[in-house]
């Protein structure tokens, strides 16, 4: 039953466009909690133990939290710092219940099936991507997706930034877990061919640039070699610069070359986007407002939200643009206070991870990565994905010995001191 739950939590977390009749919330507010609270009570036994062991990292996000609420009271737009600050709460109750799955789990076998479950679903948002690709109209968009930023591909995620990432994390974690024996080689080809064409139908830089921090992580903690790495990414590349929309997003848009598929087009397709360098300089733009309203309130900040409702849109005119950094966005958001207390609670996971298991560390690092040029906050499949990897990293009792002669991986339990 346990394991119902966790599937109908990542399902849930796909619904953020559904809305209940009659007034505009989206019912993965409700089903979140809902599903987390069914695993918190299957395992009300563990509970004080799980509270003593990881008594610190709780603390930690309970003062976060805390603040959180207190600086949205105290904001000068306290309605919508109180009802971020309601929908983001949902998060804490979600981060507690994979505290408890994985902490209840740790046998090889059952932690294998989540991080399979994690897999398939993030094939199932890649193949959405195709969808979106071929039939962008098709009526599944109007009801899963968020608002389309076509011919970009974002699938059903918020929009194609996150929908990158989480295909790039998802492409090295389908490689983790092929040289851990945990999929077979016929999956594994399937999601290198999935996330490698979806990751440049997103034409996300972000992620592309979170892909390569990713293989060269890959290759620190040889999962694969240079080789392997090699070709993956000629493989991404020559995706790139054949899809017209990826060629733009590189500044290759007017080349006579590029992109190759109009090497067998009569009509060339014209790409319709914001210019690649205009996109890149807007976040100055973002991060000197957040500045400026930082040294307006630095200790209390303006509340969670408030700068992608108020702020953001004195500089694009509509409502959205985050600080596009998480620590700035946090800072601007929740001030010096806020900032000190999140750093706090990054330590604190940090100082539980004892074991360096690649398949949490290195999804958490890209997860981290990802945000120091954006904030993915607000989409709940990227965000609750990001909660799970951290939990099971807290809970991890279990490393990967790789021996590189025979190329043999056996699983070492290890015992924490």
């Amino acid at each position: 039953m346990i394991n119902i739950f966790f599937l109908l939590i990542l399902f849930s977390s796909l619904l953020g466009r559904i809305k209940f009749p009659g007034i505009n919330i989206g019912i993965h507010y409700l089903l979140l909690p809902l599903f987390s609270f069914g695993i918190i009570s299957l395992s009300v036994k563990l509970i004080p133990e799980i509270l003593k062991k990881h008594r610190t990292i709780l603390i930690s996000m309970t003062l976060l939290y805390l603040w959180m609420w207190l600086s949205s009271l105290i904001s000068p737009f306290p309605n919508t710092a109180i009802t971020y600050s309601i929908k983001y709460t949902t998060y804490f109750i979600v981060f507690f219940a994979f505290l408890v799955l994985t902490f209840r789990n740790l046998k090889t076998s059952s932690l294998t099936f989540y991080y399979r479950c994690i897999l398939y679903l993030l094939q199932i948002i890649a193949a959405f991507g195709f969808l979106e690709a071929l039939f962008p109209n098709h009526w599944i968009f109007e009801l899963l997706k968020f608002p389309s930023y076509y011919p970009q591909i974002g699938s059903i995620m918020q929009n194609p930034n996150q929908f990158g990432v989480i295909v790039a994390i998802g492409l090295c974690l389908s490689l983790i877990l092929a040289k851990q024996n945990n999929i077979s080689k016929l999956e594994l080809y399937i999601s290198e061919f999935v996330f490698l064409v979806s990751l440049a139908l997103s034409a996300s830089r972000n992620s592309w640039l979170v892909l390569i921090f990713g293989m060269f992580l890959l290759l620190i903690y040889k999962i694969i070699s240079i080789r392997k790495m090699i070709f993956i990414m000629g493989l991404w590349l020559l995706c790139i610069i054949s899809i017209p929309v990826s060629t733009y997003r590189i500044g290759l848009g007017h080349s006579k070359i590029f992109p190759l598929v109009n090497l067998f087009l009569t009509n060339p397709s014209e790409i319709v986007l914001p210019s690649p360098v205009g996109t890149a300089l807007s976040r100055f733009a973002l991060w000197h407002a957040a500045i400026i309203e930082t040294i307006k309130r630095p200790i209390t900040g303006i509340g969670v939200g408030v700068f992608a409702e108020h702020i953001g849109v004195k500089v694009f005119g509509v409502k959205g643009y985050h600080a596009h950094n998480i620590f700035l966005n946090v800072l601007v958001e929740q001030g010096i206070t806020g900032l000190l207390l999140f750093t706090n609670f990054l330590v604190r996971i940090a100082s539980h991870v004892k074991y360096a298991n690649p398949v949490t560390i290195i999804p958490i690092m890209m997860f981290l990565a990802s945000q120091l040029p954006d904030f993915f906050a607000e989409d709940y499949t990227f965000t609750t994905i990001e909660f799970y990897f951290l939990a099971a990293a807290i809970n991890s009792k279990k490393d990967f010995v790789i021996e590189s002669k025979p190329e043999i991986i056996y699983n070492v339990q290890k015992i924490r001191d």
